[in-house]
């Protein structure tokens, strides 16, 4: 799947979340990727990630906090051991974390937040159960058309 398609996707699965619980699950989500190159940071070099595409209404926000927010992403998430499909949701995320996050390319991530509510207040929603296959649906497209 290539980042027009991806985009199209996304933006399709997420209205179709809205829908069916009634109000937004995520209002941003961002396409982010693991950079081949070196960059210098604390204690040494390490491996980055780059911001391939942002979908949401704070992007110069979400840019200015993204390498922290990378950073807390990695007590949850292995960066050198994620595979195509693997997808988690934060129950602690509030504000600028990331609610939920999915593998859905070769070092290539979906990273999903509702600036307003948590993971817990979204998922407390009873509508919530039969909502969440539009999820699994989003994954399943990029499980049989990875993001290249």
């Amino acid at each position: 799947m290539n980042l027009d398609a991806a985009k199209t996707c996304i933006e399709a699965a997420l209205q179709k979340l809205e829908i069916a619980i009634g109000e937004p699950v995520f209002n941003e989500w961002a396409i982010v990727e693991k950079s081949s190159l070196l960059r210098q940071g604390s204690g040494g070099q390490a491996k980055g990630w780059k911001l391939a595409e942002y979908g949401g209404s704070r992007k110069e926000a979400f840019i200015a906090e993204f390498s922290q927010d990378m950073a807390a992403l990695k007590e949850t998430l292995d960066p050198d051991n994620i595979q195509l499909g693997d997808f988690a949701f934060s129950h602690e995320g509030f504000g600028s974390g990331f609610d939920a996050h999915m593998c859905v390319g070769e070092a290539k991530l979906i990273l999903f937040n509702n600036t307003e509510k948590n993971t817990d207040q979204i998922t407390s929603n009873p509508k919530w159960t039969q909502a969440q296959i539009h999820f699994s649906n989003l994954l399943e497209a990029f499980i049989a058309d990875p993001l290249v």
